[in-house]
């Protein structure tokens, strides 16, 4: 069987694909939905904070690749976006749909909110402008909608007899 890393390599890679060729075709406010961040956001849901930290820095380098803003924010914001799903996934007790949707939206703006701080901080002050709002909601909304197939995606790539296995350890 073949390690969750390499299953999650090809997830990334699929969805790199997916935003570079279609997604950023597709602009509400000019602003268009992230599937990388959504990426982490259901690697945290699925299996907790650790993985979604690891895989939401994976996502963030791939979008470190693809735009023009200083290299490393794409990885604070996937690795945020990781961290902040997992922690509030695991500290719901019932997991319902609307729950999974209300944490996609919390953790995209967290992914989003910490892409415009560091870019402020690292000398991009027009990062954390008005048209924040805009973005923290355009990715939200769209962060609650592609979470669903995303989560299924990923529990994939960690089967939970992988879950138990590290439960035990």
């Amino acid at each position: 069987m073949e390690h969750p890393a390499v299953r999650y390599a090809l997830i990334i890679g699929t969805a790199a694909f997916l935003q570079y060729t279609l997604f950023t075709q597709f602009r509400i406010a000019g602003v268009s939905a992230d599937l990388l961040l959504v990426v982490a956001i259901a690697a945290g849901v699925v299996a907790g904070s650790e993985r979604g930290a690891v895989v939401g820095f994976a996502c963030g380098l791939c979008l470190d690749l693809m735009v023009v803003t200083p290299f490393g924010l794409g990885a604070i914001s996937g690795l945020v976006a990781g961290v902040v799903a997992g922690a509030l996934e695991g500290a719901t007790i019932h997991s319902a749909r609307w729950l999974t949707a209300a944490i996609a939206f919390i953790s995209s703006g967290a992914g989003v909110l910490s892409f415009a701080i560091a870019g402020s901080l690292l000398g991009r002050p027009d990062m954390l402008s008005f048209h924040v709002l805009t973005v923290l909601g355009v990715v939200g909304a769209s962060s609650a909608l592609l979470v669903f197939p995303i989560v299924k995606i990923c529990r994939w790539a960690d089967p939970e007899d992988a879950l138990l296995r590290a439960a035990v350890r």
